[in-house]
């Protein structure tokens, strides 16, 4: 099958088969030194009351999905192939640096969220100013700010959502997979042959990370990953909006992202609601809330996955041209939502399940009445146990204590 339209495919089989494999091996080859950089320097992800995993685990992995992914659109673009794509495909290259570079020093040293927002709206700017926006009869009219406004709201909405769903393993580059997939189905249809390169690309760099993310995680993909994936998804979109339509496209994409996309919407809500601010980190997450039912951390996960499908199937369907399916992916949100808040909210905390994390079991210390005791049926005083000092527990694994703890 050749695509043509936006770009001529002369060898489908090589362009179908050339940017997964490249980004698949690249990822899968290049974990295994991230996590032993990242151990040995102590960059790991550590666990608190509202993160899952019961102890610090490396979180560089985007630092191998990026690769993967850039490597394989850089041998793509230098392809009969894949040169006619090149004006398209390096207008995502300004905002995607930016985004990758964000995520690594946050990884690496912490930014407060007013600084990470701010360089996300400057690649969304750089990205929309090179014509990867929103479109309208297949052009960009930077005259039109409302929808340049909208364009950048984009970018910096799908990067934060995919963001803000990494809190379980494998979800976030599970999900994007499966969006990246439905988009690749709808590039193939539509024969967008630059919808198509860049989705297969991302596709072979988020399952090869799976292989080392999935529960059990031994890496997390950490800002690094999610921000530049859930930019590319949003470019994707972007994409298809010239050859769809701008209605198609933005409620279709909105369907096929509607995981993260529903997550980070009812998120903002509740803490409106709450009257904190929008990012302020809580344990209300859908992920969060099915944990607290029951459900082990696998499949809670896979239950995502499931919900991620139908959304990307009713988002496919949308983005061909039944814009009324939105209905039923707005329907699906909403019944998820309100199943799950309702389900977590008569679920008592203690009813966790015990496969959600694999934490230690402590056996109870029996207690004595701190002044007295019983010694051959009299009450005698006793000396007061000194108090014991608290241990260190998060200590990242496979980590020699001689090595050095520079961030």
């Amino acid at each position: 099958m050749h695509l043509s339209g936006t770009g001529l495919l002369p060898t489908p089989i090589l362009a179908a088969i050339l940017p997964l494999a490249v980004a698949f091996l690249t990822t899968f080859l290049l974990v295994p030194p991230v996590r032993r950089f990242a151990t040995e320097w102590r960059l790991g992800d550590k666990p608190n009351g509202r993160k899952l995993h019961a102890h610090s685990i490396p979180h560089l992995g985007g630092i191998a999905i990026f690769g993967g992914f850039f490597l394989a659109m850089l041998v793509l673009l230098a392809t009969p192939f894949g040169m006619p794509q090149a004006a398209r495909v390096l207008a995502l290259l300004p905002g995607l640096l930016i985004l990758f570079g964000l995520g690594l020093v946050d990884d690496l040293r912490g930014l407060r969220a007013g600084v990470k927002l701010t360089y996300q709206l400057l690649g969304a700017v750089c990205v929309v100013a090179m014509g990867a926006g929103l479109r309208v009869g297949g052009v960009v009219d930077v005259a039109l700010l409302p929808l340049v406004g909208l364009s950048v709201l984009w970018y910096v909405g799908v990067c934060n959502s995919v963001n803000l769903i990494d809190g379980l393993d494998g979800l976030a580059a599970g999900t994007s997979a499966i969006a990246a997939a439905a988009f690749l189905v709808i590039g193939v249809a539509v024969g967008d042959a630059a919808v198509v390169l860049v989705a297969m690309s991302l596709i072979g760099a988020l399952l090869a990370f799976l292989r080392y993310n999935f529960h059990p995680a031994r890496i997390f993909m950490g800002d690094t990953g999610s921000m530049f994936i859930g930019f590319t998804l949003a470019f994707l979109a972007c994409l298809l909006a010239q050859r769809v339509g701008f209605w198609p496209a933005l409620l279709g994409s909105v369907a096929i992202l509607g995981v993260p996309i529903l997550d980070t919407a009812t998120a903002i809500l509740r803490r409106l609601a709450a009257r904190q601010h929008i990012f302020t980190a809580d344990g209300e997450h859908t992920h969060h809330k099915l944990i607290r039912i029951g459900l082990s951390h696998r499949s809670s996960v896979l239950l995502l996955y499931v919900v991620a499908a139908v959304f990307a199937c009713i988002g496919s369907g949308i983005l061909l041209g039944n814009t009324g399916l939105f209905v039923w992916a707005f329907g699906l949100g909403m019944g998820v939502t309100v199943s799950v808040t309702l389900l977590a909210r008569r679920t008592r905390p203690s009813a966790v399940s015990r496969h959600a994390i694999d934490q230690p079991v402590v056996a109870p210390q029996p207690t004595v009445a701190p002044e007295t005791g019983v010694v051959a049926g009299r009450v005698v005083p006793v000396a007061r146990p000194a108090k014991r000092q608290p241990q260190e527990t998060e200590v990242l694994e496979e980590v020699p204590p001689a090595v050095s703890t520079r961030r």
